[in-house]
């Protein structure tokens, strides 16, 4: 993969955990930490989501393997 899906998905995930700490109004490094986990862990799901149905959907003959790249 690029380096920029990287870089684009970094700044994603440091604008998240930046805009919920404000709204949610957490000071401290350990509250913010602990949506930075939570971002992480929200945005690897989705990813392992959308790449499984990508593979279950290559697998059933639905569509061509490497079609969600």
């Amino acid at each position: 993969m690029s380096p920029r899906y990287y870089i684009g998905t970094t700044v994603l995930i440091g604008v998240l955990t930046f805009v919920i700490s404000l709204w949610k109004k957490k000071q401290t490094g350990k509250e913010i930490f602990g949506i930075f986990i939570k971002v992480v862990t929200a945005t690897a799901v989705i990813v392992g989501g959308v790449i499984a149905i990508a593979w279950l959907l290559a697998y059933l003959g639905v569509a061509q393997s490497g079609f969600f790249l």
